[in-house]
């Protein structure tokens, strides 16, 4: 997530603390503005879900959580890959940019194809299901 040199991850240091930060001093609140920002606000129902479920989650454990995935660096193992990977990316992302579709295709070694989901925010799978099961489908040589 966090942008280094050639890799644009989304972040810097200092937005991740502000999100750690956040997270730490008033969990409630951040639950709700995190929700708004990754999930496509054209779609509430779908936002509230997210919210209510991050609500649901021990406050103590968000933080922790938050610093594992923010921080946590894979990228030295994507040219070890060799199984075949299919990449799934919104249209606009706020979490994950394209860039990073782009820089994992380019350095997985096995074969990787990235599919796009026309849908604002990080998760098609509640904003574009339809889309996102089509490529799955896709994917997996289903027919729906």
């Amino acid at each position: 997530y966090i942008n280094i040199d050639d890799y644009e991850g989304g972040f810097d240091d200092a937005t991740i603390d502000g999100i750690i930060s956040s997270i730490e001093s008033d969990y409630e609140n951040w639950t709700s503005n995190f929700a708004l920002l990754v999930v496509d606000n054209s779609d509430p129902i779908s936002v509230n879900n997210l919210a209510k479920c991050l609500k649901r989650m021990r406050h103590e454990f968000a933080a922790p959580l938050a610093k594992t995935v923010f921080r946590s660096d894979k990228r030295d193992i994507l040219d070890k890959v060799t199984t075949p990977c299919t990449i799934i990316q919104t249209t606009n992302d706020i979490v994950v940019p394209g860039s990073v579709a782009d820089y994992m295709h380019k350095k997985i070694k096995g074969k990787s194809t990235v599919e796009i989901v026309n849908t604002n925010g990080h998760f098609p799978q509640l904003t574009a299901h339809l889309e996102f099961l089509a490529v799955l489908a896709g994917v997996l040589g289903f027919e729906i």
